[in-house]
């Protein structure tokens, strides 16, 4: 027994000792015996070259789709692959191996950037089917960490020119406790610019450019490196012109009715303008459903004004006429009555036509009745008779339509040519 045990630690003594990255490699490939001996003695509390310059950040950008934008809450959501590349000397791997794909658990162990978005409301990373992130260890201790992100963040719409208005959305990012001193961000400049866009399809906005930027800013009492994406969206309009511009404009069109129709007709004219200002006021209120409470007026709201005033007029006109047709004819009751009470010939004549239409009505029984025929030539006679038209009235039927033709072209000059 003793003599095997004395054997067996004088073979022991005669094995060579070798570190674990020889007997990793190269005689054997075997990634994850080179990662483990890689961690040893691996801190992932401190960044890399804890004690000299700042570490390097290279981001790059791929958006994937874009939208939807919400004016209420002054929002726009993004999904995109967020990738980030930095060097840690620690992690360099053999000459034999690199640009190595690693399972993302070796993130736990290692350090890594705390980024985050600066004006984020939310964002989380997607999990189906597993978790969307992947690490691969480039050459040189290089680690780029790819991820795939949907984001929600701030956007301060400027609502004046609404919905001809045009938007910039920023995404900004940074390190949440790491200064300058510890890291710099900066884009990762390539054919893209570090920014790339995968056939984007928005249906409320065209992204017609982008800005890239970096700069920085101070916060927690130590200055940050940041990085901001501006995202350029013009609206599409076409779908508050056909739900908004149009309406509001047949509707005082349809005002105008009025003008043609008889002077004397009040239930009728009223009836117009007022089914005209109710229509208007709802349709005012389900375009501005779409836009938050902004405390001025934007550019759909200038033209539903414009429209009011428009209908308020056509019914201020219609209540100057019936206004003067009403004392003229009181004015000419006033002097037949007048008249009357002068002409004692007169009065004895309309007692006389009383009597004799008494008489008739008591005979009228032995009358035979009108036949059809004469009533419908009554009828069509009364038809062709004009009806009463008032000089206002003439004058309306040109003046407003040429009134709000310049007026719309005025407002769309401003709107299109001069504030663009």
């Amino acid at each position: 027994m003793w003599c095997m045990i004395v054997l067996s630690a004088i073979a022991f003594q005669s094995l060579p000792i070798v570190s674990i990255n020889e007997t990793c490699w190269p005689t054997a490939n075997n990634l994850t015996c080179v990662l483990n001996d890689l961690l040893l003695g691996y801190n992932k509390y401190q960044r890399p070259n804890y004690t000299g310059d700042p570490i390097r950040v290279e981001v790059y950008l791929m958006i994937i789709s874009l939208g939807p934008i919400f004016e209420l809450d002054m929002s726009f959501t993004m999904n995109l692959f967020f990738r980030q590349v930095w060097t840690d000397q620690r992690l360099t791997l053999p000459n034999q191996v690199s640009n190595v794909a690693v399972s993302t658990k070796l993130l736990s162990a290692i350090w890594k950037p705390d980024t985050f978005f600066i004006n984020s409301h939310s964002a989380y990373l997607h999990t189906t089917p597993t978790f969307n992130h992947l690490l691969r260890i480039l050459e040189n201790g290089r680690l780029l960490y790819s991820s795939r992100l949907t984001i929600k963040a701030s956007c301060s719409n400027f609502l004046k020119r609404f919905p001809l208005d045009v938007q910039i959305c920023p995404l900004v990012l940074s390190s949440y406790a790491y200064g300058t001193k510890d890291i710099i961000y900066d884009w990762k400049l390539n054919a893209n610019n570090g920014v790339e866009f995968e056939r984007l399809k928005l249906s409320q906005f065209d992204l017609f450019d982008h800005k890239i930027s970096r700069r920085e800013v101070q916060l927690n009492d130590r200055n940050h490196s940041v990085l901001q994406l501006d995202l350029f969206m013009r609206r599409k309009a076409g779908y508050y012109i056909l739900q908004g511009y149009i309406p509001a404009g047949l509707l005082v069109i349809l005002s105008w009715i009025s003008f043609w129709i008889d002077s004397e007709a009040t239930a009728d004219r009223v009836y117009i303008s007022v089914t005209c200002v109710l229509s208007l006021t709802t349709l005012t209120m389900d375009i501005r459903s779409y836009i938050p409470a902004v405390p001025y007026f934007t550019a759909i709201d200038y033209f539903f004004v414009m429209c009011y005033l428009f209908l308020f007029a056509s019914l201020i006109q219609f209540t100057a006429v019936h206004r003067y047709l009403g004392y003229r004819q009181s004015m000419k009751s006033e002097e037949n009555l007048n008249e009357q009470r002068k002409s004692p010939v007169l009065e004895k004549a309309m007692e006389t036509n009383v009597i004799l239409l008494r008489n008739e009505e008591s005979h009228s029984t032995y009358f035979p009745r009108r036949s059809t025929f004469s009533v419908i030539v009554q009828g069509l006679h009364l038809i062709r008779r004009k009806a009463s038209l008032h000089k206002l009235d003439e004058h309306a039927r040109i003046g407003f339509p040429l009134l709000f033709i310049l007026c719309n072209g005025i407002y769309w000059f401003i709107l299109v040519v001069y504030t663009a």
